[in-house]
């Protein structure tokens, strides 16, 4: 039986979108390998003995989106990925799966250059985000396609011919506690007051919520889980407002009007490559346009890319050929050896002083 291991961003995470994103990319992981076995390895945590052997059992390794690739890798970021272990990601074919560049950055250090292409398949098309993450991971050397986040790929024009086009009595917002700029947050979810009958508050962070609180707002919380959030979009007929990029595409998902206030570079790369309903934070004009205007949702997907992307491993499958990793396994165990014989080399002179 084959193998995969999934680069799951669910694992020990404060952020429910996370757990969005992972339910996309599981979907696409069941479709692409149907009878493989899953193993799953966080990317919050640096890897242990038990998920170095996952990793280096399966025939792929699936990095599953968010925005975890940075132009400065550190031992505390969203991926913590040293050295080491980007020989383990090495020696597997490890290719992402609509990952995203955590924010605007400048070019990637030498040191982060150097885990990344050790860390990503030189063979396989990388499945990226948006156009600006594609040209980020082209700068370092990978093969990479715009083929948006994974949970925008059920957005097909059927599904969202769904979506009404009038507005809601009522609106469920979100609040980003990581990145808060009190008035323009204040003024946006007073333009909200202004339009809708009732108000709901998702905390998609418990650090959301805080914030939330800070206010002295009221607002009802309909639910602190992802089953309890999308089955209130089932049941409630609102429209979804706010900061929270993948607390909207739910509501999308859920054929609830959505509008994303953008605060970085994931709603806004986005939004200029599919067309995603995006207005940023302080453009209260723009927001209070898209509440009033009866406009159909309609996101232009990279359909083109995304089957591409997904051709590559139906052939491997069906052909069963192997392909060849950045490093072989042979190779990873010799440098692991060679690191124990370095530390006990230390540790000997150490004894010795």
């Amino acid at each position: 039986m084959d193998s995969v291991a999934v680069v799951d961003t669910s694992i020990c995470t404060d952020n429910l979108g996370d757990e969005i994103i992972m339910d996309a990319v599981n979907d696409v992981v069941s479709e692409l390998f149907p009878k493989a076995y899953v193993y799953r390895v966080p990317s919050h945590e640096q890897l242990s003995d038990r998920t170095r052997r996952f990793i280096s059992d399966a025939s792929f390794c699936v990095i599953g989106g968010t925005n975890l690739l940075s132009s400065d890798i550190q031992p505390y970021g969203l991926w913590r990925v040293r050295q080491t272990d980007a020989d383990v990601f090495g020696a597997t074919n490890t290719v992402c799966l609509g990952t995203g560049w955590n924010d605007y950055m400048s070019t990637a250090t030498p040191a982060t250059r150097a885990i990344l292409r050790a860390a990503l398949s030189r063979q396989l098309i990388h499945s990226a985000r948006d156009s600006y993450t594609v040209d980020h991971l082209t700068a370092i050397g990978a093969k990479a396609v715009n083929t948006s986040c994974p949970t925008t790929w059920s957005l097909t024009p059927e599904h969202c011919a769904g979506i009404q086009k009038s507005k809601a009595p009522s609106v469920i917002f979100t609040l980003s506690a990581w990145r808060r700029d009190v008035e323009a947050d204040r003024a946006f979810v007073a333009t909200l007051r202004k339009f809708y009958s009732k108000l709901y508050f998702f905390p998609q962070m418990h650090d959301d919520y805080e914030y939330f609180r800070s206010f002295g707002w009221d607002d009802e919380i309909p639910a602190t889980t992802v089953k309890e959030y999308s089955r209130f979009l089932e049941s409630e007929n609102v429209d979804f407002i706010g900061t929270r990029l993948h607390g909207g595409i739910r509501a999308l998902q859920k054929k609830r009007r959505a509008l994303i206030i953008s605060i970085d570079n994931r709603a806004a790369e986005i939004g200029k490559d599919t067309g995603l309903p995006v207005a940023p934070r302080g453009d209260l004009k723009g927001i209070e346009t898209w509440i009033e205007d009866q406009m159909p949702t309609v996101l232009h997907l990279p359909q083109r890319a995304i089957d591409d992307w997904k051709a590559q491993f139906v052939e491997i499958v069906r052909s069963g050929k192997r392909l060849p990793t950045n490093i072989s396994r042979d190779e990873l165990t010799a440098g692991r050896l060679a690191t124990v014989k370095k530390y006990v080399r230390a540790g000997l002179r150490l004894a010795v002083r």
